[in-house]
């Protein structure tokens, strides 16, 4: 577990599958993530096109750059992942801490020499009521309140999670993209 923070926000990071554990206020001691009836924190899934084969969850993640602040972690392909899904990759995920807000970027890179299918999601679990914009959902709860907003995204709040997806897109050969979520504590 990799743990980051700063004055107002504390995080936790779990290695295997690269998903947030834990968001919690400093002020509070309030866990956004943990007081859930589902707790499994906020999960990545990539390429998505394949539930079966989510490589965020099946291969391991590899702890690149770490700061008080920030992690980043890697993942990389394998003989197993190249097998059922014939793309060579390169996935990065940073969690970086901006005053009230936790910064999740995704950095995607091509390393094959034909286009990469892809989606990707997060999933983000909460029983809050919620009220939707075009790029963010703000999810309020009795005392805490939670923005959740991307413009790489669609967001969507429904059966208890938010998820943020791509549709299935293509990477060009040899290319890279980044894509970025934004949560806001209130």
């Amino acid at each position: 577990m990799q743990t980051i923070d700063n004055s107002l926000l504390q995080v936790s990071i779990d290695e295997n599958g690269a998903r947030m554990a834990h968001l919690v206020s400093e002020s509070d001691n309030y866990d956004y993530l943990n007081d859930q009836e589902a707790k499994e924190g906020m999960a990545i899934a990539f390429p998505v096109i394949d539930s079966d084969n989510n490589w965020a969850s099946k291969l391991p993640w590899t702890v690149v750059d770490k700061g008080d602040t920030r992690v980043s972690l890697t993942l990389i392909d394998t003989p197993e992942s190249y097998q059922s899904f014939p793309y060579h990759f390169e996935v990065m995920t940073t969690y970086s801490l901006e005053g009230n807000q936790v910064k999740v970027s995704f950095y995607l890179k091509n390393s094959s020499h034909k286009e990469l299918p892809f989606s990707l999601g997060f999933v983000f679990p909460i029983a809050w009521s919620s009220q939707s914009s075009v790029n963010k959902i703000s999810l309020i709860g009795e005392e805490h309140a939670i923005d959740v907003a991307s413009t790489d995204f669609k967001l969507n709040a429904e059966d208890g999670k938010v998820t943020a997806f791509t549709n299935k897109v293509e990477l060009e050969a040899e290319k890279s993209r980044e894509f970025v979520l934004t949560l806001t504590l209130k």
